[in-house]
């Protein structure tokens, strides 16, 4: 007999993504097809935020994303891969010139859409990361949320943005957490088996860790999404060869308060296991450069 969801904190149905993976070898996904995905998600996607992002963002990764950038006001930073721009919208309130660039043309449109409510110092391109306009040396830093996860080319993607850094220029990225949350074989071990209370979670199991997959992910009711699971040792290596010092390694958590008034979202889980990373990387000046 199956049981029952009483007390506790029953969680509602249906409210992760659903995952099918497949190998990268068998499948190639260009960016266009990801802009593609994201123009048929926009919409839907982005009306769940608030001025701030959605929770993960808000309470989590973006607290990072600030410490490690520092001062920012008179700085010219890029977005890459801004969305529907709240990130960039944050960033000019404390004084930053944004440049906010996507791949998706309905986000973009969408941010474009917001600023002519509440004019900034931004302004937005439609454009794939791995090929950007923007001349050399043109960013103070550069920021990118959550976004390099969803390219296959990563090292062409983080060559570009060392190619338009200043030189000691920053660059700051999160991406969910390689070790953790997108592994091919991953999820909650429960006691019951059939339980959907987060009380019982007994342990987080991680399994083929090594298998470089595409996974497509469907949020809600909305059409999917790509994203590409690498290591971690991926990342790092892209950033070694490229020509950036990594400086800041963080495992953001929301606070013990943020916990507390966020339950469903938070509770006996981002205390666990870090579900994002955010890692800071300064630009080497040129002559240091291989």
């Amino acid at each position: 007999m199956l049981s029952k969801n009483m007390g506790l904190s029953a969680e509602r149905e249906n409210n992760g993504p659903v995952i099918r993976r497949f190998l990268s070898g068998d499948s190639v996904i260009s960016d266009d097809m990801v802009g593609e995905a994201w123009d048929r998600v926009a919409d839907g996607w982005f009306s769940r935020y608030t001025e701030s992002g959605d929770v993960n963002r808000q309470y989590v990764i973006d607290r990072a994303i600030l410490k490690i950038l520092g001062e920012i006001k008179g700085k010219r930073i890029l977005d890459a891969g801004c969305g529907n721009g709240y990130l960039c919208r944050l960033l000019s309130k404390r004084g930053a010139e944004m440049v906010g660039v996507d791949a998706s043309k309905r986000s973009i449109e969408i941010a474009e859409d917001i600023g002519r409510k509440e004019p900034m110092n931004i302004k937005y391109y439609v454009e794939s990361i791995c090929n950007l306009s923007m001349d050399d040396d043109a960013f103070d830093a550069v920021v990118s949320n959550l976004v390099l996860q969803d390219l296959q080319d990563l090292d062409k993607a983080i060559k570009e943005l060392h190619r338009v850094l200043k030189p000691r220029g920053k660059l700051v990225f999160s991406t969910m957490h390689p070790c953790f949350s997108s592994p091919p074989v991953h999820g909650w071990i429960r006691k019951p088996i059939d339980s959907q209370r987060k009380e019982d979670r007994l342990y987080w199991i991680v399994d083929r860790y090594f298998d470089r997959s595409i996974e497509e992910w469907t949020y809600f009711d909305l059409p999917p999404t790509y994203s590409f699971h690498r290591p971690l040792s991926d990342y790092i290596k892209a950033l070694i060869k490229n020509g950036f010092t990594i400086t800041d390694f963080e495992e953001p958590i929301p606070t013990d308060k943020d916990i507390e008034e966020h339950y469903r979202e938070f509770g006996n889980e981002y205390d666990r296991i870090p579900w994002f990373l955010v890692i800071g990387a300064i630009k080497q000046s040129k002559k240091n450069n291989v």
